[in-house]
């Protein structure tokens, strides 16, 4: 009888017999058999379960009920406060619906035993190549701690954009501190003192949390933030934001948060982007403040849109924001806070409703240990003859494709979306039910890893294959170590445990090779479970017209799974075939019953973008649209493509205007502004200007043709405001125009005026523009109302929609 050839033909023992191609064995012997394929696809089924397990971990808990113990947060008793404060509309800065949620917060204040305190003064922010201001009102109490070694405070806004009640951004933040002020009153006082803050004027610009540190004594020798915040409307409240300095926040964090969510890749990553989040918690970390930003991160269709009504929240979120917060609240209000703050940062993550953290010094070392581990996995693969250098190279120049998949999947789903459906031009940020595009993304990238992985087996063989993918993870893994610590694990944390696993699985391969099966399961599921974790919340957090960066972290989850797809696969092209053909199929039928269950209607309408501009000097009128292709109600009205020159015109956020059309002039005032005084001074120019607000403007603008060097503004009973320097680097990023070099957006000033000192480069006088605007178009000319199931544009800070502006320039 001749020698049996066919078990090392077919990736066996080739230490016992050299097999003539050794790179296409695979991590079981023989690849493609039966028992071995079964094997592989339970384990995917453990693996896929563990991570939806991981998913709903983080879904928010059950309300506690009114009669909860007192000590606990009940967001059943917390409602009522919600109900109360934003059902009037919205309510921004400086209008009767904000002093009507005021007076209920300090009144709730007062019946617990507090002495609340309405501070009001001027805050200014700089962003971009201007400055954000206003005439904020504060609302700020105190519980006196026992034995303080510093300030908690506890904070949240209640001001809303003029487009929305602004239930979640930020109204459940602001009844979730009400509800932690009276479970702090009914137990023993804290040792700490706490402070709860209740800023005005955080949409316009962080104004209200710029005046607290400014001018409030409380604001003094810093402390521990916990701010609570609405980034969306449902879903799980993260942890999405924190300070520099954390690693002492993180152990509080870590040790008594009930209901752990989040993830400091994300939190770090966003707070470190040029243009990343801002809330007040950004504006009190300048000023001697650490700290977190909780909120929810799903939902985001809701952010600053007329429909973010109380009916559209719910209570399990509630639950989850309050009893965290106040969990959070607690341990800080107990610890020692000058052994809280520290130089030094810490990496956390949740998994199965645990927090795990370590400090960023360990991300350099873990990271060195995942490539040190993928490496000797490489060597022990090579020693084996299973899988040769070259190959292992050509695996790894391969795993490329996959990322170059993920992000055109990304965009080509948008694109399919908008090409069927092309009203979802008008969203800002997310579909109203995006849970079944969210799903087809992601069976559509498994088809996309397992395609690409079936015949790279082949060509490569399975445990190069994998060498390959886990060096992409060590790779990022020392990337971020370097550029991003605190985001390191991503890479490290599935490099060391998918090489252990591999080393485990070649020992085992051959007499054991279910055990085989299960140990790569074992280490697939780090990298499955923590990169899952903060790509689906990148899903929630970017919304369906930016699936990229969501697709692209997801993938770096499938390639985890790659040793267990390859061996998934039977034997033949064709049947190999059939699983990735049918998450294919999964993912159009995911698509199309995405598009049947989110339809725009009554109660998730389409939006349109539409305002008023009148030039008082020139006694002309426009209107327009940051819409490119604006609803029929309003296009009839905007015949024209924006030209170049619109964002020459004094009018804070006009550039990004799409449309325009000619309008009936109405007959309203220009703004009341008035130069004083003009002279050299220093190389440029100091001026005095004067400005009144001329019709009950919600907001007034001044703006420079050349570059500010310092500004001060004064208000008739307040302490003057020195307004700050603008970032040079965000100007020649292109947030300036060519005829406007600096500007000054001034939020519910007051009917006296305001009176300006500014000192400009340049020995010429500078060009002076003016604008003031009122929200909702009652003084424009008369229009058809909106039909139904047509909204106004949720506010995404540049020129707001429904509002009428008056402008004017002066000459030098």
């Amino acid at each position: 009888m001749p020698p049996d050839t066919t078990r090392a033909d077919r990736g066996g023992d080739s230490s016992a017999r050299p097999h003539p191609r050794p790179w296409a064995a695979g991590w079981t012997a023989p690849p493609g058999g039966p028992g071995r394929v079964a094997a592989a696809l339970a384990a995917l089924a453990l693996l896929a379960a563990a991570v939806a397990g991981a998913l709903a971990a983080e879904r928010p808990p059950a309300p506690l009920p009114a009669d909860a113990p007192a000590a606990e947060f009940s967001a059943e008793r917390a409602w009522p406060h919600l109900e109360r404060i934003a059902g009037t509309g919205p309510t921004p800065i400086g209008s009767e619906g904000a002093a009507d949620v005021r007076a209920h917060i300090t009144g709730e204040l007062r019946a617990l035993g507090l002495d609340p305190e309405v501070q009001t003064g001027i805050g200014a922010r700089a962003f971009g190549s201007g400055v954000s201001a206003g005439l904020a009102a504060n609302v700020v109490a105190e519980i006196p701690g026992t034995d303080p070694t510093g300030t908690v405070l506890v904070a949240a806004h209640y001001d809303s954009t003029p487009t929305t009640p602004g239930t979640t951004d930020d109204k459940a933040s602001v009844a979730a501190v009400l509800e932690i002020a009276r479970a702090l009153t009914a137990g023993p006082r804290p040792r700490n003192d706490v402070v709860l803050l209740l800023t005005d004027g955080e949409e316009p610009g962080l104004v209200g949390a710029e005046a607290f540190a400014a001018h409030h004594p409380l604001a003094r020798g810093g402390g521990v933030m916990v701010n609570l915040e609405g980034p969306g409307n449902a879903g799980p409240s993260k942890v999405y934001d924190i300070a520099h300095g954390n690693a002492g926040v993180v152990r509080l964090l870590t040790a008594d948060t009930p209901h752990p969510a989040g993830e400091s890749a994300l939190a770090t990553g966003f707070r470190d982007m040029p243009m990343g989040f801002n809330s007040d918690r950004t504006a009190l970390a300048e000023h001697g403040f650490t700290g977190v930003d909780t909120g929810f991160t799903d939902g985001r269709a809701y952010y600053h849109h007329p429909r973010d009504t109380v009916e559209a929240f719910n209570k399990s979120s509630l639950q989850m924001h309050g009893a965290n917060g106040l969990a959070l609240t607690r341990a800080a209000a107990a610890a020692d806070l000058a052994e809280v703050r520290t130089d030094g940062d810490a990496t956390y993550f949740s998994a199965f409703g645990v927090f795990a953290h370590y400090p960023d010094t360990l991300a350099v070392p873990l990271a060195a240990a995942g490539a040190l581990a993928v490496a000797g996995l490489a060597a022990l693969a090579r020693i084996r003859r299973l899988a040769g250098v070259p190959r292992m190279l050509a695996a790894v120049a391969a795993t490329a494709l996959p990322f170059a998949a993920a992000a055109g999947i990304a965009v080509g789903l948008w694109e399919l979306l908008l090409l069927i459906r092309p009203a979802y031009a008008d969203l800002v940020s997310d579909a109203y039910r995006p849970l079944l595009y969210r799903c087809a993304l992601g069976a559509a990238l498994l088809a996309a890893v397992w395609a690409w992985a079936v015949p790279m087996r082949r060509l490569l063989g399975g445990v190069a294959l994998t060498v390959g993918a886990l060096t992409w993870s060590a790779g990022l893994g020392l990337l971020l170590a370097w550029g991003l610590p605190s985001g390191s694990y991503l890479g490290a944390l599935p490099a060391l445990a998918g090489a252990a696993a591999g080393a485990a699985a070649l020992l085992l391969r051959d007499r054991h090779p279910r055990l085989a099966a299960a140990a790569l399961a074992l280490g697939a599921l780090p990298g499955a479970v923590l990169v899952t974790l903060p790509g689906a919340a990148l899903l929630g957090m970017t919304g369906v017209s930016m699936l990229a960066p969501g697709a692209l972290v997801l993938m770096l989850a499938g390639l985890a799974a790659v040793p267990l797809l390859t061996e998934a696969a039977p034997a033949g092209r064709r049947r190999a075939a059939l699983a990735p053909a049918l998450c294919g199929l999964l993912a159009v039928a995911l698509t199309a019953g995405g598009l049947a269950v989110d339809r725009f209607d009554e109660e998730h309408p389409r939006t349109a973008h539409l305002a008023y501009l009148l030039d008082a000097d020139a006694g002309e009128a426009m209107w327009a649209s940051l819409d490119a292709d604006p609803h029929p109600w309003a296009a009839g009205l905007l015949p024209d493509r924006a030209g170049p020159g619109l964002a020459d015109l004094p009018v804070p956020g006009v550039g990004a205007v799409r449309r325009t059309g000619p309008a009936d002039t109405a007959d309203l005032p220009g703004p009341d502004v008035e130069v004083l005084d003009a002279r050299s001074r220093n190389g440029g120019t100091a001026l005095t200007v004067r400005m009144r607000p001329a019709r009950g403007a919600d907001r007034i603008a001044l703006l420079s043709s050349a570059p500010v060097r310092s500004a001060v503004i004064a208000a008739e009973g307040h302490p003057d405001q020195e307004l700050p320097p603008l970032d040079p680097a965000e100007v020649r990023d292109g947030t300036g125009t060519d005829a406007w070099a600096w500007a000054l957006e001034f939020s519910a000033p007051p009917e006296e005026g305001l009176l300006l000192t500014l000192e400009t480069e340049g020995e010429q006088a500078p060009r002076i523009g003016a604008a003031e605007t009122t929200d909702g178009l009652q003084t424009a000319p008369p229009l058809d109302p909106r039909p139904a199931g047509l909204d106004v544009m949720p506010s995404m800070s540049v020129l707001t929609s429904d509002t009428v502006t008056v402008f004017r320039a002066l000459e030098p």
